[in-house]
């Protein structure tokens, strides 16, 4: 896990840096805290489709960009 910060506040978040942490995500995960989440990193900007399959929590998504 790592801390990022957006804003003001604070995360931990697990890396998905392979195809197959990202394939897998959050899937059968049966709770998270709020301020615990996952990040993909993308090498270059690119459409992403996010197909959430055996997830059992609710997710919010936010694309974060260079800027």
């Amino acid at each position: 896990m790592i801390n990022i910060r957006l804003g003001n506040k604070k995360f931990k978040v697990r890396e998905a840096k392979s195809a197959e942490e990202m394939q897998k995500g959050l899937q059968n995960v049966k709770s998270l805290p709020k301020d615990e989440g996952m990040i993909f990193y993308l090498d270059e900007p690119q459409r992403v489709e996010m197909w959430m399959r055996d997830t059992l929590i609710p997710l919010d998504i936010i694309y974060i960009n260079s800027d």
